[in-house]
């Protein structure tokens, strides 16, 4: 099965468009597990309804995963959810999520650092906390 690639515009050579790009993405994650954290309160076994974690300014899409298929792809910093159109060419698709119009992406290079560093897991695991 092939996904399209949405094009965007080039990152600079120093890689801040894959920086900046990562930057949304985790801002997303972070309310996503804000969604999570709440949906688990009220009905955890009711699918989440979660924020497109793409890479795109004017995105506004909405997704449906399980929890399961969520805690799976959160258990890697770099892993993203996103609809299957919105992939950006700085990242990889690692799966495609059956029953659903998105996909797990990963990204590489200076968005995966970006992607690493803004984990607010790996933040509360570490004691620094919001």
């Amino acid at each position: 099965m092939s996904i399209p690639q949405r094009a965007k515009p080039a990152a600079g050579a120093d890689g801040d468009g894959a920086a900046s790009g990562a930057l949304r993405q985790v801002l997303f994650r972070d309310l996503n597990e804000e969604i999570r954290r709440i949906a688990d309160s009220l009905d955890p076994d009711e699918a989440l309804e979660l924020c497109c974690e793409c890479e795109l300014g004017d995105c506004s899409a909405r997704l449906s995963v399980s929890h399961e298929q969520y805690e799976a792809v959160r258990r890697f910093p770099t892993r993203f959810l996103v609809l299957a159109d919105h992939v950006s060419p700085e990242e990889r698709i690692v799966e495609v999520l059956s029953g659903t119009d998105s996909v797990v992406v990963e990204k590489v290079g200076a968005g995966a650092r970006t992607a690493i560093l803004g984990d607010s897991r790996k933040r509360v695991a570490d004691g620094g906390g919001r």
